[in-house]
């Protein structure tokens, strides 16, 4: 099946050629690396189990970081030699599509196998590795598929492009402008700080006494948690996370997860491909997001909640994301400007609310009833955010029936013959 896309030596392919054999050499090395040391480690007694176990995490993550950019290398090759892409790198056959939408029966099954196994740490050193990757990656690929249904899309290589780039390349611009961004309220933060001494000297002694409690606790986190605990309950800290997580975080990451998009802009993309483009975008940074959030969830039950909670946020990402996406054709197309405004403020209000939604849930419990709430109390704080989920998912299949009426009237009627009316 040939590709859509006009071929050529153009620079967006060998960009691309470069980005995905640099990202494959960093991934492999980055793996060989932990590879050898999760060895060292495991044939270390003093080593802790549980350091082990992130350990592994990370070397499997890698290397699926590198699979992921091996279609893309592969593409760009193809397409520099002005050659079709072969049959068996063609995602777009419907035999694949129907093996992804029953491929979401497997993701339970990995989700009760990982709890089990998370649940024996001296066999989650092996096994934990890879489950959490099908866990993770999973319902990413199945919501895509899904939504991106009997779609016009695009081209194969366009398509591998953007997601290929949001995997590798568009979390390291977010981390680093989120650390900047962080880097900036420390510093209002600080300056705050001056003044709260400046004004009550007890300020200073009380902080003096914090900081000396967590030296003394040393890398004793649960100890270092109790200490701040009194603190990170005031509604004050809280306000200021909700405007943190629930406003800064949002802003800059809709901002930035459809960075891979800007390299279509001047190919007047429709509607829909702008769509599913933005869907690419929110997978590739999902599911690298995803993989880290597994990476630190060792324990059995955290890692049940991470497991559930994470493949939540995926659907957030891509809605969120496709909007923006959405938004971006409209405004090449047709100089849309009032449309991708109001499509990036819905994306970053929905993914404001997300979050805010979510801390909360995640506090209220503890503010609450204590350290020792329990599971069902925690769950039923959490059924905002469930219902979140439930209408994100809802507005991924509005979206898709939105476009297919779009796409079915484009399309010139046929006759039994197959010829246009």
């Amino acid at each position: 099946m040939k590709d859509t896309e006009v071929r050529g030596k153009n620079w967006r392919t060998i960009i691309t050629l470069a980005l995905s054999a640099f990202g494959i050499l960093y991934f492999l090395i980055q793996s060989l690396a932990l590879g050898i040391f999760w060895l060292t480690e495991l044939v270390n007694a003093q080593v802790d189990i549980t350091q082990k176990i992130s350990t592994g995490l990370f070397v499997w993550s890698s290397l699926l970081g590198g699979l992921v950019l091996l279609p893309v290398l592969l593409l760009s090759i193809y397409r520099l030699r002005d050659q079709p892409i072969p049959a068996w790198l063609d995602t777009r056959r419907p035999v694949i599509g129907k093996a992804v939408m029953w491929l979401i029966l497997v993701w339970p099954v990995m989700v009760f196998l990982g709890w089990l196994v998370a649940g024996a740490p001296k066999v989650a050193v092996f096994l934990l590795g890879p489950i959490n990757l099908l866990v993770a990656g999973i319902p990413v690929l199945w919501v895509y598929n899904a939504t991106q249904r009997k779609l016009n899309t695009g081209s194969q290589m366009r398509k591998w492009r953007i997601y290929g780039f949001s995997f590798a390349v568009t979390p390291i611009v977010i981390l680093g402008v989120e650390i900047f961004a962080l880097l900036l309220l420390s510093v209002a933060a600080w300056l705050w700080v001056a003044y709260r001494i400046s004004v009550d000297p007890s300020f200073e002694r009380e902080l003096m006494y914090i900081v000396n409690q967590i030296t003394l606790a040393g890398n004793d986190l649960d100890m270092i948690l109790q200490l701040l605990e009194p603190y990170l309950l005031k509604p004050a800290v809280i306000v200021w996370a909700l405007v943190i997580i629930g406003g800064v975080v949002p802003v800059i990451e809709e901002v930035v997860k459809p960075l891979a998009l800007w390299s279509l802009a001047g190919q007047k993309i429709t509607p829909q491909e702008g769509f599913v483009g933005g869907l690419l975008c929110g997978a590739g940074f999902a599911l690298l997001e995803n993989l880290l959030y597994g990476t630190t969830a060792l324990a059995a039950e955290d890692w049940l909640f991470m497991a559930i909670g994470r493949a939540g946020t995926g659907i957030l990402h891509m809605l969120a994301s496709g909007l923006v996406g959405w938004g971006l054709a409209k405004l090449w197309q047709d100089g849309k400007w009032l449309f991708s405004g109001l499509m990036l403020l819905g994306a970053i209000l929905l993914h404001g609310v997300w979050n805010a939604v979510a801390l909360v849930s995640g506090v209220a419990p503890l503010y609450i009833y204590g350290p020792e709430v329990t599971i069902s109390q925690t769950l039923l704080f959490y059924l905002p955010v469930i219902s979140l989920l439930i209408l994100s998912a809802i507005g991924l299949f509005l979206m898709n029936r939105h476009f297919l009426r779009k796409q079915s009237a484009a399309t010139p009627e046929t006759n039994k013959n197959g010829l246009e009316k």
